[in-house]
């Protein structure tokens, strides 16, 4: 399939349940207990089996444009640098200096150099250190075995993939699997600019809480029926699953104008919808024509975590959209996601951790997230050790 059949096939199934009235649905509800939100035992499981034993997606790769280009994350209290060395080769490393373990450097943006702020060691971005200030304090000391701690790092349709501790290499293939590896090269995004500053939500709610206001939009005629409502279709989604992963997409309300019109007539039907991806466990992406919005979630706590935002735009597009996609982004972080889907999730915080509630409801309009429970759950179920028991109707 090419990106046009792929763009129609999506466009015709939208169409056709807002003809209809209906929406994706899956064949059954899915209850699951609830304390999987609030148990401390669980919550240290989870991060083992979901975050330090795979590998993870840190960023697009046009956080990192060119040689000697940089970007600083920081996941489950792992405080990251991502290169691109002088030959434009990746790399990952702890953010830490080998001296005395202070954090080095910030942000994100291009330098040959990075210089430790407490002693002024200095790393170049292939991790290798380069300069000791006091020379002859160091005497003895093997410099070509001090250089910055690297890290597991792959990349590959335009996602910067890797793991939080030394170990087995990444595969980028293997974590997508056959059938997205050939939707994510469709869409080409390899390239796409990053724009405005990544920056942090801070929300008082488990991980899982928040990353389900993510998967569905039947809660958009009701949570965001003065934002989001206006401009995208509630309650009607496509739900395809890729192995962990999900792809779900929702209409613009523009895509009446393609309602009646013969598809042989369509021009970019892609303007009217837009793909969103689930990349298990924990990041979120959500494609237009134009750009997509990068959004990690990443645990801080049983009952907290962060929100990492990015967004990218499509290369070539041009200023004056750039500009208006830029100026949109804090309307969205500020209006929709902080005053509407994390205010939610840090509302429902409180609920689950009373432990009042036996179990939480997902209905067979919400595939998606069903989806992501059952691969969260099985996956905890294979490792060694405890985990919640089975979900009724799993």
């Amino acid at each position: 399939m090419d990106k046009e059949a792929l763009d129609r096939s999506i466009a015709r199934r939208l169409i056709d349940h807002i003809e209809h009235k209906t929406t994706d649905m899956v064949d059954s509800v899915l209850e699951l207990p609830a304390d999987i939100y609030s148990s401390d035992a669980h919550y240290r499981h989870e991060v083992h089996v979901l975050f330090r034993q795979r590998p993870l997606v840190f960023c697009l790769s046009g956080a990192l444009p060119g040689p000697n280009s940089y970007i600083t994350i920081d996941v489950l209290g792992v405080p990251l640098l991502i290169t691109r060395d002088g030959d434009a080769k990746l790399h990952a490393f702890a953010n830490v200096c080998r001296h005395r373990g202070v954090r080095i450097v910030d942000g994100h943006g291009e330098s040959r150099r990075f210089t430790c702020p407490f002693h002024a060691w200095v790393y170049d971005t292939a991790g290798k250190l380069v300069g000791v200030p006091v020379p002859e304090g160091f005497e003895g000391m093997c410099r070509e075995r001090k250089g910055l701690l690297e890290l597991p790092v792959a990349e590959g349709y335009g996602l910067v993939l890797g793991r939080l501790e030394p170990g087995p290499e990444v595969d980028v293939d293997r974590y997508l699997g056959p059938g997205l590896v050939e939707e994510l090269s469709l869409l080409d995004f390899a390239d796409w600019q990053l724009i405005g500053e990544p920056h942090i939500h801070p929300v008082e709610a488990n991980w899982k809480t928040t990353l389900d206001t993510f998967r569905e939009n039947y809660h958009f005629n009701y949570l965001h029926r003065t934002t989001l409502a206006e401009y995208a279709y509630g309650g009607v989604l496509t739900f395809d699953a890729f192995g962990d992963h999900v792809r779900n997409a929702s209409a613009i309300r523009s895509i009446d104008e393609l309602r009646g019109v013969p598809e042989e007539e369509w021009t970019d039907p892609s303007r009217h919808f837009s793909y969103q991806y689930a990349l298990f466990p924990n990041v979120c992406l959500a494609f237009d024509a134009r750009h997509v919005e990068f959004w990690q979630i990443v645990p801080a706590g049983p009952r907290r975590c962060e929100v990492l935002h990015m967004a990218y735009v499509r290369t070539g597009i041009p200023d004056g959209e750039v500009k208006t996609l830029t100026d949109m982004a804090p309307w969205i972080c500020r209006a929709v996601v902080d005053g509407e889907d994390f205010w939610v999730a840090g509302r429902t915080e409180p609920g689950l951790s009373a432990g009042l509630l036996d179990k939480v409801v997902f209905g067979r309009n919400e595939p998606a997230p069903q989806h992501l429970h059952r691969g969260f759950l099985a996956a905890l179920e294979q490792s060694d050790g405890p985990s919640a028991s089975a979900p009724s109707g799993f």
